[in-house]
């Protein structure tokens, strides 16, 4: 009876171990979601800056938040999560040192619950970097759409949703290189989006569903216009998550890996060498006797 008592103990102690092991995770996640601020994505959508190594810096820090290599023309990462409060944005020629001189610099200030996007823009013939506040919460099974008009070689650009015809489809006119409109209510649905400039003009199919937010960008292609689609949001309050929506997708460094999952395979292997051992033990005792 006391033996059995033992290995019921021990069985108990290594399955309550085991069990901690795998709520790590889920408990991780938790105090992280607690911690966490706002999201903050990079991008390039200036057609005269060459590719860029984008850094993130926290006020204060001389060590990068996050940190993107190669970022070319048109395009955009994923959302990063990041603390609330200030940060410097620098982008430097791809390739140099994180000590040389940035082509472009700009900062933002994260507040809870917000998202933004940083990028290179040329606006009024000058190149900047710009931070726009993406919006996270559409109308109630609504869409909501916004257009940067990045393209340089096409000025007063119509951008139009085939939600509506004629003018009331359009959600922006005559938009000069580097503008941002203003988000645009659109019901759920899949339409064409067409951009039209002075000599060229493109359209693209986008499904808008629900409680979503979308940024449509004008972008110079090698055969002429095309329209890049954002999601700014999956949902009420929640950006998108995984890879990038714009084609540079899994090429953008990642930081190092959780180790919880591996923590949680050491200890399920730790039982199992260790109820193992138990079992062995007992049989050997058996085979004695």
């Amino acid at each position: 009876m006391v033996k059995l008592r033992i290995r019921h103990r021990r069985a108990a102690v290594l399955l309550a171990f085991l069990a901690l092991l795998i709520g790590i995770p889920a408990t991780a996640s938790a105090s992280y979601a607690v911690a966490s601020g706002g999201w903050i994505r990079l991008g390039n959508l200036s057609a005269t800056t060459s590719a860029v190594d984008v850094y993130v810096y926290a006020s204060g820090s001389s060590s990068p938040k996050l940190m993107i290599h190669d970022v070319g023309y048109g395009a955009v990462s994923s959302y990063n999560p990041v603390s609330a409060g200030d940060y410097s944005v620098k982008m430097r020629k791809a390739g140099s040192a994180a000590s040389s001189q940035p082509v472009l610099t700009g900062s933002v200030t994260v507040q809870g619950d917000k998202s933004y996007t940083a990028t290179a823009l040329n606006v009024s013939g000058q190149t900047q970097l710009k931070v726009l506040n993406d919006e996270l919460n559409p109308p109630s099974g609504k869409s909501l759409v916004r257009v940067i008009q990045a393209s340089d070689k096409q000025d007063a650009v119509k951008f139009h949703c085939s939600c509506a015809p004629g003018a009331p489809g359009n959600i922006t006119t005559k938009a000069a290189p580097g503008s941002v409109s203003s988000y645009a209510t659109i019901p759920a649905g899949t339409w064409t989006m067409s951009a039209t400039g002075p000599s060229a003009q493109t359209s693209l199919p986008v499904t808008l569903t629900g409680n979503t937010v979308h940024t449509e960008v004008v972008l110079d292609g090698s055969n002429g216009l095309e329209i890049l689609n954002l999601v700014d949001a999956a949902g009420a309050g929640q950006p998108p998550t995984g890879g990038a929506s714009t084609g540079f997708g899994g090429t953008a460094p990642h930081g190092p890996g959780s180790p919880l999952p591996w923590l949680a395979a050491i200890g399920a292997g730790l039982l199992l060498v260790l109820t193992g051992g138990v079992w062995r033990r007992n049989r050997l005792r058996r085979t004695a006797a």
